[in-house]
């Protein structure tokens, strides 16, 4: 049973590039945070406690269990996202690139995370990536952005029109 375990495990990460595959945790800082608020993005600078608590929220909903998906954010779909008056969805920036661990090689190395929180693609409860101008390819299911979208609402962050 050990040999079997330990030969999936190695064929798992040979094929994910990721020896931590098997860790669910998500625990990072983005660089730039912005929330495309029904055709008006607001920006959050790290010293905010906005920030803290928006990007506090996202790890927790990260680190929880992930199912990748083949659909992909088109570009057209992103710039929907980034200005599109019936639209809320939260961009949030890394450098370094971060990686999002599971079992499957995607999202091994992004620069920005997208997660759509009211409009096109919201109620999947989706994130997608990105690395520079390329869209990674599918996205991941999350368990649930509820607590995310209650924070934004509850702080008067964006307000649906």
């Amino acid at each position: 049973m050990a040999i079997v375990a330990s030969v999936f495990y190695l064929v798992t990460a040979l094929n994910t590039g990721d020896a931590a595959w098997f860790r669910s945790n998500f625990d990072e800082t983005p660089s730039q945070m912005i929330l495309h608020c029904y055709g008006t993005d607001v920006v959050f600078e790290p010293a905010e406690a906005e920030y803290a608590g928006i990007n506090e929220l996202v790890n927790e909903a990260l680190s929880g269990g992930k199912r990748w998906d083949p659909l992909t954010m088109s570009v057209s779909t992103y710039q929907d996202y980034l200005r599109h008056p019936q639209m809320m969805t939260l961009e949030l920036r890394y450098a370094p690139p971060v990686r999002l661990h599971s079992a499957v090689k995607f999202f091994s190395r992004v620069d920005t995370l997208i997660i759509p929180l009211d409009g096109r693609h919201a109620q999947y409860n989706l994130v997608f990536g990105r690395m520079g101008d390329e869209v990674n390819a599918g996205s991941f299911h999350i368990e649930s952005f509820d607590e995310l979208r209650s924070y934004i609402t509850a702080q008067g962050l964006c307000v649906k029109p």
